[in-house]
């Protein structure tokens, strides 16, 4: 049976470290004659919810762990299992071979992929998130969490299609590792790193001007203007700080004098240094002087 009871009050039991949010649950009715479901099986992560459509006050004990609930009428409470076993539960309260039953909670079998489309971006540019849960089922929750650098993780659901595939566009503002989440299971990580976009232009005989976009400031720090050299490949040949604008403060510029031969290729470079945790390095278009 997989039936998800909706209560008006319900109190949850979490037994062994299990986590509820994300796992099935299976429902059983304590009616006047006993248990609507007396052989019930999960698996660990799985909860158990127990309502009472009975008219007096019924208690649910499951031997072996620490699930005790306290039935009024119309109310129901649920237990999450954590550890494979075989356990009974049963209502002391009550009399009959109809108030007992056996719980059979198996090892978590499910699983669910992800893979992203590129490992790699600028800011701006969007990775499609895709993957499988094991039911192989449509209209599965798998539940995307990604983790921004030195940022809270944000979940994001997203429901199965034929043959249980699941994707997500994501359009990255910095690092940010992605783990996809489906009834307990965890799938692996994968990072969708970012690059700050960084622009260059010619905007006078000799100037230049820098433009980098990030999503927070990048005010302060040093971006290098190199050209390209047939032997060293790109040399720096001057350092620049970023200076804020009044529109926004996510776009930052600065300026560069340079006189090089007709023909040279010139281009901007920001390390890691000044862009770490939250970007990789980058580097601009080049422009021919």
């Amino acid at each position: 049976m997989r039936k998800m009871l909706m209560t008006t009050a319900v109190a949850v039991v979490i037994l062994v470290g299990g986590s509820a949010a994300f796992a099935r649950t299976d429902g059983v009715e304590v009616t006047k004659d006993g248990f609507s479901d007396k052989a019930v099986t999960i698996e660990s992560g799985d909860s158990v919810s127990w309502k009472n459509t009975d008219t007096v006050d019924h208690q649910i004990m499951v031997d072996g762990t620490s699930c005790t609930l306290s039935l009024e009428p119309g109310q129901s409470s649920s237990c999450t299992f954590a550890t494979p076993g075989a356990f009974t539960f049963k209502d002391p309260t009550a009399n009959g071979s109809g108030f007992a039953g056996t719980l059979t909670v198996g090892q978590n079998s499910r699983s669910v992929s992800l893979a992203s489309t590129r490992s790699v971006g600028i800011l701006g540019d969007a990775a499609t998130l895709s993957g499988t849960v094991s039911s192989k089922q449509a209209g599965e929750n798998v539940t995307i969490l990604a983790h921004p650098a030195g940022q809270p993780v944000q979940l994001t659901q997203v429901a199965t299609t034929n043959g249980g595939n699941w994707s997500l566009q994501v359009q990255p503002q910095i690092n940010t590792t992605y783990q996809a989440q489906y009834e307990g299971a965890l799938s692996t990580s994968a990072a969708v790193n970012v690059r700050p976009r960084i622009t260059l232009e010619k905007v006078g005989r000799a100037r230049y001007l820098a433009v980098v976009v990030a999503a927070r400031s990048m005010a302060g720090k040093t971006v290098n203007l190199t050209r390209w050299t047939p032997n060293a490949g790109w040399v720096t040949i001057g350092q620049q700080q970023l200076q804020s604008i009044t529109r926004t403060n996510t776009t930052v510029v600065t300026t560069f004098s340079a006189s090089v031969n007709l023909g040279t290729k010139l281009r901007i470079f920001m390390p890691a240094a000044q862009t770490a945790p939250d970007y990789l390095d980058g580097h601009s278009n080049f422009v021919v002087n």
